[in-house]
């Protein structure tokens, strides 16, 4: 019986975040962890590369050292054990899953502001220091989105929440209350 995508992602993240934590390179490891997703993100064929089931395995450690070498011993460790398993197939979905447990530990979150208008770098700041502040935690990650339809204000989703503070949601209450009465 062969694991799906998410229980490979869940057992490969666990074992990352573990033995990173009990090495005391959590922080190491999670910055290259991400450093290499975005790596492979800008360059797929990287990984592909590395996924090829027909690719001796010689090759593709060759390839593998050609780029690890600057990494943590537990990184190049990681990265060793996913071609010994075969299993960069899934490295993105176990970097991500990571990245769930390292928020998790850390308490941080990450959400979306969604605004008419691109916001700059300081008003995502002051968004993200209020909403982390209110709620708990130690930082917010925060990406931009743009929707022209909302007109004005922000929608803000963190997790399960969403904050709507748009006008265009506003004029829609205001003209059901005026419907109603």
């Amino acid at each position: 019986m062969s694991l799906s995508r998410e229980e490979i992602a869940a057992r490969y993240s666990k074992a990352l975040f573990a033995y990173a934590e009990d090495a005391n390179e959590l922080e190491e490891v999670h910055s290259e962890m991400n450093v290499l997703l975005q790596v492979v993100n800008e360059n797929p064929d990287m990984l592909r590369l590395l996924a090829d089931p027909i690719l001796p395995k010689n090759e593709k450690e060759s390839f593998l050292n050609t780029f690890s070498q600057s990494l943590s011993a537990e990184s190049r460790n990681f990265l060793e054990f996913l071609l010994q398993y075969d299993r960069f197939a899934e490295f993105v979905v176990i970097v991500e899953a990571f990245d769930q447990l390292y928020n998790k530990y850390r308490n941080i979150a990450e959400g979306t502001v969604i605004s008419a208008v691109k916001l700059g770098d300081e008003e995502l700041q002051k968004i993200s220091k209020a909403y982390a502040k209110k709620y708990g935690l130690n930082d917010l990650i925060l990406t931009d989105e743009v929707d022209p339809n909302i007109l004005g204000g922000v929608i803000l989703r963190v997790e399960d929440r969403i904050i709507d503070g748009s006008i265009r949601t506003k004029l829609q209450q205001i003209r059901e209350q005026l419907i109603n009465n």
